[in-house]
């Protein structure tokens, strides 16, 4: 019952109030939005470089799996649990006593991110044989390869420092109502690696090697990115002695749950890479390339909600307004799913030509877009799963409440790892596509349950009409696009111009058509979207 939350509702707010809150939200994410689009444009440019240059095979797995062991290792310290753990108590102290205190606290959080992940970094590099090992146990069986991808990680293993540093900066600038900065920053990861593929790699005995020194050159610049943002909002650069802090300590007890449930995640990772490194050459690159194209559509429009909306809903919950946490969601909640349900009908009606157009030049076969393709398919059924886990987590997280996402991620990891097994035995690659995906739904419907346990003073905060409304007009929209993927020959990939034209046309007419099914219902979500829209662009 509420009472249980020793919490009373704040008094109601005025309706204008709330739809300030909404129109904050839809600009923050349209910041995140822009930028995200513009890294992921370049992201996917980097693959086509790789693609070109070093084809589907034994060196671009090796560079793929050794990218692979940083970034989990980010996603576990700062980037997943650390930046979720911190910034509802950076906005808690912020509130209920000064900015001032609350900046003495972020800089106590830097000590304790810049020696956490030194100390990893440093075990990292002297334990990359064996990391590799636990990662893909499959290379053991090729000495070469083995040994390629240890060399690889070992070089790229210190990106871990400055990324974890990029990431303790997007707490505390999302936090203060900056999103520009963070959403910035893979854009000059990208172009650093392009950098290394065109500029080093040429002149290594490895040319492999480009892309590694790209990847340290890029960590660097999206440091030196965040600096500017930092200083406006007056925190100070350096670390400062962290372990007689009371709140460091109140941070920690959350972060131990919380790095489980990220640790939860990335064990996933970890079981799904080592399955995929015992499947024959190229399947490793065809999931890649697929998964990349999922978080392109996840990372533009849908996560941008997520990340737009946990500082209003830790700004809500510090407050006890409960009558705007639960507007806030609601508005999250539809907004996402009025975006990434017509994506995801793209993505799998639209598959083949989306691939072929992006990868099929210099050494990616045909046979690779085809492959590629069917486990883009299955990846992107995942889509409306992980963006509505993204949401319910970051509000998990602004309650201060680490555990829930912790035994939904332990489910999602048992129903993966075993569904992963039996099928990449069956379907190879395409089976751990579809095992990701179980098991993303899985984690959903956990999330749900719990948080309905939780019996919070929150009425619902979805409508099965709403969404029964998104799903039809994208299942529609999808099955339209299907049909004309169906009417051409995609083998010239994008050295036909009719495949581009044809590509085009297809991908804005049917967003067109979505919307204006959508907006023949009279949907109050679209419409939001769509003044803010006409007013971002004076139309």
């Amino acid at each position: 019952m509420p009472g249980q939350h020793n919490l009373v509702p704040a008094k109601s707010s005025n309706t204008k109030n709330q739809k300030s809150v909404s129109v904050s939200i839809l600009k923050s994410a349209g910041i995140v939005t822009f930028f995200t689009l513009l890294s992921r444009i370049m992201g996917a440019v980097r693959d086509l470089f790789i693609a070109n240059i070093f084809g589907a095979g034994m060196v671009t797995d090796a560079f793929i799996q050794a990218f692979t062991i940083p970034n989990v290792f980010r996603r576990l310290t700062a980037e997943g649990s650390m930046t979720l753990a911190f910034l509802p108590i950076y906005t808690e102290i912020r509130e209920q006593k000064s900015a001032e205190e609350a900046r003495r606290f972020a800089s106590r959080v830097l000590g304790l991110i810049l020696l956490g992940t030194g100390l990893i970094c440093a075990l990292g590099m002297m334990s990359s044989s064996q990391l590799v090992w636990l990662f893909a146990a499959g290379f053991a069986g090729d000495v070469a390869k083995f040994q390629l991808t240890s060399d690889l990680n070992r070089l790229m293993f210190p990106y871990l420092i400055m990324v974890s540093v990029v990431a303790w900066s997007m707490g505390i600038l999302n936090a203060e109502k900056r999103f520009a900065a963070p959403a910035a920053a893979p854009i000059f990861l990208n172009l650093a690696i392009i950098g290394g593929a065109i500029g080093l790699a040429p002149w290594l005995e490895r040319p492999i090697e480009g892309l590694g020194w790209g990847v340290l050159i890029g960590g660097l610049l999206q440091v030196l990115l965040q600096i500017p943002s930092l200083l406006k909002v007056k925190q100070p650069l350096l670390p400062k002695v962290f372990w007689s802090d009371q709140e460091i300590m109140r941070l920690l007890k959350l972060l131990g749950p919380s790095l489980f449930g990220v640790a939860v995640y990335q064990i996933n990772i970890i079981i799904l890479r080592n399955l995929a490194s015992f499947l024959p050459d190229g399947q490793l690159t065809y999931y890649y390339n697929a998964s990349r194209l999922t978080e392109f559509v996840l990372g533009v429009f849908a996560f941008a909600i997520a990340t737009a909306s946990f500082p209003e809903l830790s700004l809500q919950k510090a407050r006890t307004d409960w009558l705007k946490v639960e507007k806030t969601l609601r508005f999250s909640f539809h907004t996402t799913f009025l975006i990434v349900f017509p994506a995801t009908a793209g993505l799998i009606g639209f598959a083949e030509p989306i691939v072929s157009i992006l990868f099929r030049h210099g050494a990616f076969t045909w046979l690779d877009v085809q492959s590629t393709a069917i486990t883009l398919m299955l990846f992107a059924s995942s889509i409306p799963a992980v963006a509505a886990v993204r949401l319910l987590v970051a509000f998990f997280y602004a309650m201060q409440d680490t555990k829930g996402p912790v035994r939904a991620s332990l489910l999602s990891m048992i129903l993966t790892g075993g569904l992963g097994w039996w099928l990449s035995g069956i379907w190879e690659v395409a089976g751990l596509a579809m095992a990701l995906s179980l098991g993303a739904f899985g984690q959903l419907i956990t999330l749900i349950w719990l948080l309905h346990r939780k019996q919070l003073p929150l009425r619902k905060f979805w409508s099965l009409k709403v969404l029964a409304r998104y799903f039809f007009a994208a299942f529609l929209t999808g099955i339209g696009v299907w049909k004309i993927s169906q009417q051409n020959d995609w083998e010239l990939g994008p050295a036909s111009s009719t495949n581009w034209l044809l590509c085009m046309i297809t991908l804005v007419s049917s967003g067109l058509v979505y919307c204006a099914i959508i907006k023949l219902t009279g949907d109050p979500y679209l419409t939001d979207v769509l003044n803010k829209f006409r007013k971002r662009f004076k139309i």
